[in-house]
């Protein structure tokens, strides 16, 4: 699934990327050769192949429908049935989609939020205390559906924290974090900022956030 949508996006964004499919390649050199970050790439290239490197499960959304196909569709693979999200703007998207909200972190076995920023640097998501509402990142279910816009793609996390001083000024959230696939951690300190992740990325061109 993860590589059907970053070719997508991939194809989209770098049409080269197509011309190069047809030449007399493997299979596997063309998955290996899609996770390459070239030093040419745009940071939502960039954030894409990082982010799916480490097992990040990746969707590409051209529009809001196309959010809304997808999201059934994972949750006809996952079989989730409960879902906790706090974010008002989600809750009435989600309100169409056959999941069920609940406002207990609890009692669910899925997680949607919406975040700060994307980082390219690392494929991490960087999220604040706006949307967890102080409740810890380990205490959340395992899998958390991250909804994001192209917008919010940065190149690394020292850009996220001055677009963060530069959204909230003095009014800066209590917390700020980044969160990251559990293939991504290389020391045991870092595990209870892991889960695993699915970012639905939309392009926001078109639609206003």
């Amino acid at each position: 699934m993860k590589q059907n949508f970053l070719n997508k996006f991939l194809s989209k964004i770098l049409p080269s990327l197509s011309e190069t499919s047809n030449e007399q390649i493997s299979d596997e050199e063309k998955e290996l050769e899609n996770f390459k970050v070239k030093s040419d790439d745009p940071v939502d290239v960039i954030f894409a192949k990082n982010f799916t490197k480490n097992n990040g499960k990746f969707f590409y959304c051209d529009n809001l429908d196309s959010f809304f196909s997808n999201f059934e569709n994972l949750l006809s693979e996952s079989r989730w049935n409960m879902t906790y999200c706090i974010n008002s703007k989600l809750k009435k998207m989600l309100k169409s989609t056959s999941i069920e909200i609940k406002n207990n972190h609890l009692n669910a076995d899925s997680s949607i939020s919406n975040c700060e920023f994307l980082i390219a640097f690392d494929g991490s998501v960087m999220v604040s205390s706006e949307q967890t509402k102080n409740i810890k990142i380990e205490e959340l279910p395992d899998s958390l559906v991250i909804v994001a816009y192209t917008s919010q793609i940065v190149k690394n996390i020292s850009e996220g924290l001055n677009g963060i001083q530069i959204k909230y000024g003095q009014s800066r959230p209590s917390l700020v974090t980044t969160i990251r696939t559990k293939e991504s951690i290389s020391t045991m300190s870092d595990s209870d900022r892991t889960k695993d992740l699915y970012v639905f990325l939309i392009e926001d061109f078109k639609e206003k956030r």
